[in-house]
């Protein structure tokens, strides 16, 4: 059966175009770009730019590590809690990597009407406190507690200097990068990364099998899963299903890990399109694109043979997400809108003067009416939320960093083991995914939205220290 599947695909007029665009047009685009003015430009600005020894402390990360290893400030600092760490008390209960993913499962799946964002707080904090009593006096646990002191510091002065509405928004920030260190501090070998994936392939079923009767149920209404939110439930599948989908690739049976991802990529794909959001519907698409691409191309013409079987209904609702009228206007125009009043509406404030600055600024010229009346911004809120909430310098630094993980998955995947480039695969897949959604709509500043953003970077990052051996 296989090979008549493999034959039936090498003869096919699908195979002839792909071959025809990875043997001929990508050969020839790569060629031009070697020779195009663009390569120069970029050349002449890592020399001049990159390389010059006067800006290499904003660019070169081994500088700015080494400047910051040095300070006083960490120095004391470290001294000061490996010396308190001998006083902290010993957990009996070794620290395992389960407990991050029992964490995310509370955090994704808990209904909307019984759940209330605090609950991440306590909820984390014990998962924090349990990883802090057992390594305290290794360096991970040094360099954990030493962020927390940090935070809470950052925490303290930002509620005496900013209204309380910031405060409240910045705080599950704040908890999601925690999230990011412990992820990236706990998970420490290849069999961690494993068995958080198996508890994002859970997530990932359920959530899925929720959403499949709520579309059998609803029809055309945009279905919300356990959120009531539309955005939010795709926005979720959207970070979730590249992990989910490489997981079954981890199992020894080929063909219960054939089974396994044929059915998360159905029923995401099914899900995602009867939530009736652009954005994540375009996400879905280059991210499963990513993965195939990067793992196994032997997919494709599986999922050739089984999109005849979902074509009806979801034909229906990509029509129905498409004819839906917008309330999102112009995305650049709104911003340049916006951007006019920046210097009178100031930023580092809070999402609720985000949603009034944008309001204000965009109206059509005609009636006058407000683009968004909402009380909650859904169109690429991640960046211009950052520049909003925390200022220009984190938002470009948040930028530099998202820029490098990408690029350090890309290098990492080139020179890994097969199991560890699924994790490298997955996780390029779920940012270029969420990145290119939130031109067209994002409510990433939603906390569990947020919370699961920044543990899959979290995932990266141990991937990239398992990988290379080192504490980056």
């Amino acid at each position: 059966m296989k090979n008549m599947i493999v034959s039936a695909y090498r003869n096919s007029f699908v195979c002839s175009i792909i071959s025809y665009i990875l043997g001929v047009i990508v050969p020839r685009l790569k060629i031009d770009f070697l020779h195009s003015r663009t390569i120069k430009i970029i050349s002449w600005c890592e020399r001049n730019v990159l390389n010059n020894k006067y800006l290499e402390i904003f660019f070169d990360t081994k500088k700015v590590a080494e400047a910051w290893y040095a300070s006083a400030f960490y120095q004391y600092t470290t001294f000061g809690i490996r010396r308190l760490a001998f006083y902290i008390p010993r957990s009996k209960v070794k620290f395992r990597s389960y407990f991050l993913g029992i964490f995310l499962l509370i955090v994704l799946l808990f209904p909307e009407s019984l759940w209330d964002n605090f609950y991440m707080v306590p909820a984390f904090a014990m998962v924090a406190l349990l990883f802090v009593s057992r390594h305290a006096t290794e360096r991970i646990g040094v360099i954990f507690i030493f962020i927390n002191i940090i935070i809470a510091l950052f925490t303290g002065l930002m509620t005496m200097s900013i209204p309380i509405a910031a405060c409240k928004t910045i705080s599950y920030f704040l908890l999601a990068v925690d999230l990011f260190f412990l992820i990236s501090f706990a998970i420490r070998t290849q069999t961690d990364l494993e068995i958080i994936l198996l508890f994002m392939f859970v997530a990932q079923v359920v959530l899925c099998g929720i959403g499949a009767v709520q579309a059998f149920n609803q029809g055309m209404h945009g279905i919300t899963g356990v959120y009531e939110n539309t955005l939010v439930f795709a926005e979720i599948l959207l970070l979730l299903f590249p992990f989910a989908f490489v997981y079954p690739i981890t199992l020894k049976s080929k063909i219960r890990s054939l089974i396994y991802s044929v059915l998360v990529m159905s029923a995401t794909f099914v899900v995602i399109t009867a939530t009736q959001s652009r954005a994540a519907f375009v996400g879905f698409l280059v991210e499963l694109i990513i993965v195939i691409v990067m793992i196994d191309r032997r997919y494709i013409p599986i999922i050739l043979a089984l999109a005849p079987t979902f074509l009806t209904g979801v034909i229906k609702n990509i029509i129905a997400m498409w004819n839906r009228e917008s309330v999102y206007g112009n995305f650049f125009q709104n911003i340049v809108f916006a951007l006019r009043n920046i210097w009178t509406n100031g930023f580092g404030v809070s999402t609720s003067n985000f949603v009034n600055m944008y309001n204000q600024a965009a109206f059509q010229y005609n009636d006058q009416k407000a683009l968004i009346s909402v009380p909650g911004v859904h169109i690429s809120a991640l960046y211009f939320n950052l520049l909003v909430d925390l200022g220009a310098i984190f938002m470009f630094g948040f930028m530099y960093y998202i820029l490098r993980i990408a690029h350090s998955s890309v290098t990492c995947m080139f020179r890994a083991t097969f199991k560890q480039k699924i994790i490298f695969a997955a996780g390029l897949a779920a940012l270029v995914g969420i990145s290119l959604s939130s031109l067209f709509e994002s409510n990433l500043f939603e906390p569990r939205v947020l919370i699961m953003y920044w543990a899959m970077l979290g995932l990266l990052r141990s991937g990239r220290i398992i990988k290379l051996g080192v504490l980056d």
